[in-house]
Order: structure tokens, then C-alpha cells, then sequence
């Protein structure tokens, strides 16, 4: 299975294929589609010489891997069918040695960045004992040290969370519990990049394959010079050229950083990355807190009550202006009727195995109202070119919509129903879920904010996971799309060029 381009306008398609490819050939294939109908968003295809690593990479772990079996997602029947996770598979890893893959496969990087010259290797039998910028969350063992000959480039840190010959506790929530995993680092000091598993749970398994590419992409965005993270008290944000995340609030918030990567090989050109989120959004923050404390507390005090109460109390105050956090006022029995796929509190608290979007952007020159009327009317989906069959335009809160994405014959469709509108004077938006058929399971939700200076700004915030056989399948190239979609939002409701630049964030 394949993802491609149908067209330009913001259509795409999927295409079978009979082989089984790797998450970046896969990835590469995609690329190439969208600069055959020329989607700059995309970036390039990858370069002959990071094929050739990517290759090696696979050959050397053929051999490193050999006694760590992969394994499915346990949660994906082999017809495509999703399995239900149940209770008791959040304390439990009935098999936590099956994570020493990650240790191959990180073995087979070390030994094709050596084998290449890139760098040097050095091992450490206690992880803990390097000077860490900020403590990473697990245990640390044997680490990995390779100290790259490229100027500017960083060491890349491979740490053990368990002993070689460990296979692991099944409870992960003991306090004693050791999981096979993997922490990479960057940097010296190095600064934690990432755990894998995140986890470790039942729960949250989805089978090997995306460990693995969770790894690759980690370790070849380091490796490629296409990464860069900023660490400060309000947070931390990351970049490389598989997207964007950020986060608000670190364990250590007296640490700043800012880590830029160069390419560990000479002669080689970096791949392109993406803006870098802000994590403390400033416009964000400033419209929350104009709304005086007294109101802020009543919404607390509100939301205490039952949920039909709730809502009934909270339309008596439509005039105001309120926090820009959205209020979750639909009960999990009503979204269950209503057939949504996700809990409605997604956004508060994403389910296992979800990823999480945040984008936001100043609409400079842009009035509230002219870009209201957009966002109610669905002329934002259009114009990021996704076909919209709506019961209700303007929407309101119940409406059902179809958005197609691709032509036809092979036109995705992707049933959502709205489930908050807001439309107050200096807030306008609203929220829609996902209904049996959409390739994803998650909640989507639109902004517009207006500051007290006149500000305008739209804010993306959306939690996802697959939902269907073929976005499983297509899990990478499922992201890159919903980050060309989101582009294409974040653009929409731009003036015309030469009607004043537009700042992101």
C-alpha cells in the first residue's frame, strides 16, 4: 500500500502495490508523487545516497535482528478489522522482551555509521552517568556513544533501559518494572530525544513496524542535519523534516537550549524541515487571560455540575468572552450514540496510540468576521481543496459532513459530525469528530481568536489515530498528508498576497 498524488488542489489517492515496503520506501514513493504534480509542501524525494543509508541500514539489521522476531499490532485483525483494547491490557506487558528489537536495530545504526567513518564508537557501561541536560524518565543501562567527524555535528547517545540479557517485567507500572527499551539522545551534554516505547503497555501496542520507524526517523533526522530542538521554561519544541511537535512545561525548567544538527556526512545536503511550534503561545495565553478571574472560576465551578445542567447553565452566557480552551459538554453516552470514534475529551486527553497536531497563525490583515463567515460556511475546507458534502451551511452543532479527499474512482471519504460550535464576538469555530468510515478515529477543532488589539488568529488543534487497515498500513505517509492538509488550512484564510505579510507559529 501506497499514498499519492491524484491531482493538485489538495487531492489525494491511494494506490496498492503487491510488495511489502518499507516505511521509508513507502515514505520516498509518496514524495516523488507529490513533486510529479508539484507539491512543494511535501519536500523531495529522498536522495540516492539516504536511500543507500536507509538500505544499509536494513541489510546490517538482517543480521543484528535476527534473534528479535517483529511482531503485528495486536490491536489490527488481519483482515483490516479493528481488535478493542480492553482493561486489563493497560497494566500489563505480557511480553516485554520482544522490545530488545529496538536494541538490534539500534545496533545496526551504530555499526552502518561506523562502517561508513562517520563517526567513532565509544560504550558506557551506566547511562545514568552521562551528564544529561535533562534527566531522561527511565532507568538507564549500557549506552551507545558515537561521536560523529563531521564539524558541527552532534553525538548521537543510544541508551539500554534494561540489562543486555533482560528480558523484562510484565507488570510496567511496579515500581521495580524494567522494559527492554531504547532512549536516544543527542548532543554533549546530551539532551533525551525520545523513549521508545513510550509506554510499553498492551494497550498502547501497535506492533514493531512502528517502533522501528519512530527509531529510523529519529536517528536519520540527527544523522541527515534535519533537526533542531529549543528547550526553555515554557516548554520544548522539535523539528525535523517528518514534521513538527512541541510541548508546554519541562521537569527542569530552569534548562535552555537550542540544538541545530548538522549532516554527519561531508557533502551532504539536509533535508528540509518544516516552522517549529511555539510551545508557550503567546496570543494563545494572552486571550485566555483576559477573561477577568471571577468568570474563569465560574466555568470551573460549571463544569462541576451534571452535564446537561452544564450546558443549559453555559448558554445563558453566550455574550462573553471566554477562555479559548474548549468546553467539552456532550457526555460519553451521547458521543457513543451519536457514533463517534473517539472519546469526546480526546483533545483534553488523547487515547492511547494517538497523535497529536497543534498549528497556529496570524491572520494579518484578516478581519474576525470575514474569516467567521469562511470557517462557518466550510469555505476553509474548500479552499484547502477537500470536497464538502454538508447537511447544514451554515454548520451548527449535530450537522454531518462528508469531506472527499481524492477523485474518483478512488475519492476517500471521511464522515464527520459537528460536536461544539462557538460564536461569541472575539471567538468563532467549532469541533467535529470522526464517524465510522473515516480513515482516521479523532476530533479536529478550528479557532479564530481576536485580541484585545485587534489580533486576529487561527488555531489547529486535532488528536488522530488510524482507524482503517490502509491507514494503518500507511501510518507515515497518513501524517504527511495530515500535515499538507494543515498547511493548506493555515494558508486559507490568508489575504491575497501583497495584503501584508503573515506570521507563524
Amino acid at each position: 500500500m501506497k499514498w499519492g498524488r491524484a491531482g493538485k488542489g489538495g487531492s489525494f489517492r491511494v494506490m496498492t502495490t503487491t510488495s511489502a515496503p518499507t516505511w521509508w520506501q513507502e515514505h520516498h514513493a509518496f514524495l516523488q508523487q507529490c513533486a510529479e504534480e508539484g507539491e512543494a509542501d511535501a519536500g523531495p524525494p529522498f536522495s540516492p545516497q539516504l536511500l543507500d543509508l536507509l538500505a544499509d541500514v536494513e541489510r546490517a539489521f538482517a543480521v543484528t535482528g535476527a534473534d528479535t522476531p517483529p511482531w503485528p499490532d495486536p490491536h489490527l485483525t488481519p483482515d483490516g478489522r479493528d481488535v478493542p483494547t480492553r482493561e486489563e491490557e493497560y497494566s500489563r506487558c505480557l511480553d516485554p522482551g520482544k522490545h530488545r528489537i529496538l536494541a538490534a536495530r539500534a545496533e545496526a545504526w551504530a555499526q552502518v555509521l561506523t562502517g561508513r567513518g562517520w563517526a567513532e564508537r565509544g560504550e558506557i557501561a551506566d547511562g545514568a552517568a552521562l551528564p544529561w541536560r535533562t534527566a531522561p524518565g527511565p532507568t538507564l543501562h549500557r549506552a551507545t556513544v558515537l561521536h560523529p567527524h563531521g564539524s558541527g555535528a552532534h553525538p548521537l547517545v543510544l541508551v539500554r533501559t534494561a540489562p543486555d540479557e533482560e528480558d523484562g517485567h510484565q507488570d510496567p507500572t511496579s515500581a521495580d518494572a524494567l522494559l527492554p527499551g531504547l532512549v536516544v539522545g543527542v548532543g554533549d551534554p546530551p539532551h533525551p530525544v525520545g523513549t521508545l516505547p513510550f509506554c510499553g503497555c498492551d494497550a498502547c501496542d501497535d506492533g514493531s513496524s512502528s517502533l522501528l520507524e519512530q527509531l529510523d526517523q529519529a536517528v536519520l533526522s540527527i544523522v541527515d542535519g534535519s533537526w533542531e530542538m529549543e528547550v526553555s521554561p515554557h516548554g520544548r519544541s522539535e523539528r525535523t523534516s517528518f514534521g513538527a511537535s512541541s510541548s508546554s512545561g519541562i521537569d527542569q525548567p530552569d534548562v535552555t537550549a537550542r540544538l541545530t544538527a548538522d549532516p554527519w556526512a561531508e557533502d551532504w545536503t539536509p533535508r528540509p524541515m518544516g516552522p517549529m511550534p511555539d510551545p508557550a503561545d503567546d496570543a494563545w495565553a494572552e486571550e485566555a487571560l483576559r477573561t477577568p478571574w471571577p468568570s474563569r472560576l465560574l466555568d470551573a465551578v460549571i463544569r462541576a455540575f451534571p452535564v446537561p445542567l452544564a450546558r443549559r447553565l453555559d448558554q445563558l452566557r453566550r455574550g462573553r468572552s471566554a477562555t479559548v480552551t474548549s468546553q467539552t459538554y456532550i457526555s460519553l453516552e451521547a458521543v457513543e450514540d451519536r457514533g463517534i470514534t473517539v472519546p469526546l475529551d480526546a483533545l483534553e486527553n488523547p487515547p492511547p496510540r494517538c497523535h497529536r497536531l497543534h498549528r497556529s497563525i496570524v491572520l494579518d490583515g484578516v478581519e474576525l468576521d470575514r474569516a467567521r463567515e469562511a470557517l462557518l460556511t466550510w469555505d476553509l475546507h474548500r479552499r484547502a481543496g477537500l470536497r464538502v458534502a454538508a447537511e447544514h451551511t451554515p454548520l451548527r452543532e449535530g450537522t454531518e459532513v462528508h469531506l472527499g479527499i481524492g477523485v474518483r474512482p478512488l475519492r476517500l471519504t471521511a464522515p464527520c459530525r459537528v460536536l461544539r460550535v462557538i460564536d461569541e464576538p472575539d471567538r468563532a469555530g467549532f469541533a467535529y469528530g470522526t464517524l465510522p468510515g473515516h480513515p482516521e478515529a479523532g476530533i479536529e477543532e478550528f479557532l479564530l481568536t481576536r485580541t484585545a488589539t485587534g489580533v486576529v488568529r487561527l488555531h489547529i488543534d486535532a488528536v488522530s489515530r488510524p482507524a482503517t487497515w490502509y491507514a494503518r498500513l500507511g501510518a507515515p505517509v497518513a501524517r504527511l498528508v495530515q500535515e499538507l492538509v494543515t498547511r493548506r488550512y493555515l494558508r486559507a484564510l490568508a489575504p491575497p498576497p501583497g495584503q501584508g505579510p503573515r506570521r507563524r507559529r
